[in-house]
């Protein structure tokens, strides 16, 4: 017996717009309710069952999307919420994801990018399953990164793939079981995610170093982002490493000031390998550093912000692959651009 299609409630007011949406998600196996109002899906909410649920943000010029939103939260608590937005609502659908929906799309929409996101939202809801296997937990976080904070922020474009990437090498340097660096791996692909739920986002691209207020909510973000991996118990020692990859060796980081080995050895891992990372990568507050300014940074800060035996394997590591490593950053924003330019 196959499995049942997928139930997708699909609301805007733009009737065009929403019939060729629902025939091509349909096409994509799903099965399609359409509503062009939001009161009309809120009724629809009430008597029906859906998987997931995806919703303009404005209808006629009023931002009642989160109408739609509230009501899936109550009648449909286990649906998925993406949200279809333009432009000047941007700001209304990260706030919405803030409370609950799973992303957002920018108008135009291209419906066969809908039905992915759709699909793997639905992939994203069974990550409560002991069962889900590494590799599907890998996909399910980097496309949860990928879609939200590096959206943001295009200047992390790969920042979680490269990082995990070194911690993968820097844990086989330093002998760690593989579970652990598996658990490691998807550390660092996650590590930012709680970025997106912080109150204010606009300092994520400032130009000008961050006030002592916006500076204070940036050190939210590594418990932020380990509470809302969820409590899958595979992520359990994952979400530790999350929330201590900016604690320091000597005491000084955040946020809970943590020193030494109280740091879990991957934690440990993680800070050096997403300090590096971010030195290397261009921001908007920043222009790359070269490998000679980075390396003596790890030098400088050996016994202090990091632990001095992971960074001497870390040095090894960069007199072989440094240079590679610092271009890294450039070649994945270029290939964004050109992905976005399709």
């Amino acid at each position: 017996m196959s499995s049942p299609r997928p139930s997708v409630l699909l609301v805007d007011d733009d009737s065009r717009l929403l019939d060729v949406l629902g025939a091509v998600l349909t096409r994509q196996g799903f099965d399609v309710t359409l509503a062009r109002a939001p009161g009309s899906a809120v009724d629809l909410l009430r008597s029906g069952r859906f998987d997931a649920v995806v919703t303009d943000v404005v209808f006629e010029g009023w931002s009642e999307g989160n109408l739609v939103l509230a009501a899936t939260r109550e009648y449909q608590p286990q649906a998925v919420v993406i949200l279809m937005t333009g432009y000047p609502a941007l700001e209304g659908a990260i706030s919405a994801v803030k409370q609950g929906a799973y992303d957002y799309l920018q108008k135009p929409i291209d419906p066969i990018v809908l039905s992915a996101f759709v699909h793997r939202a639905l992939r994203e809801r069974d990550i409560a399953s002991p069962t889900m296997a590494f590799r599907d937990l890998v996909d399910i976080l980097t496309a949860m990164v990928a879609n939200t904070i590096e959206r943001v922020d295009p200047y992390t474009a790969g920042h979680g793939s490269r990082t995990r990437k070194y911690c993968r090498m820097l844990g086989q340097r330093l002998a760690l079981e593989d579970a652990t660096c598996e658990r490691l791996e998807l550390a660092a692909i996650a590590h930012d995610y709680g970025k997106i739920y912080l109150e204010d986002l606009s300092f994520l691209t400032k130009t000008g170093p961050l006030t002592p207020k916006e500076y204070a909510a940036v050190q939210q973000h590594p418990e932020m982002s380990a509470k809302k991996l969820g409590h899958h118990p595979r992520l359990r020692d994952v979400c530790r490493y999350v929330a201590e990859h900016h604690e320091k060796w000597d005491g000084t980081g955040y946020p809970r000031r943590i020193a030494g080995e109280s740091i879990s050895l991957p934690g440990r891992i993680l800070g050096v390998a997403e300090v590096f990372d971010s030195l290397a990568t261009k921001r908007s507050y920043k222009d790359a550093w070269d490998l000679g300014r980075v390396i003596e940074f790890f030098v400088d800060e050996r016994a202090r912000h990091f632990d001095p035996i992971v960074v001497d394997e870390f040095l090894v590591l960069l007199d072989a692959h440094g240079e590679a490593w610092m271009r890294a950053p450039q070649k994945d924003r270029e290939a964004l651009r050109a992905a976005s330019a399709i």
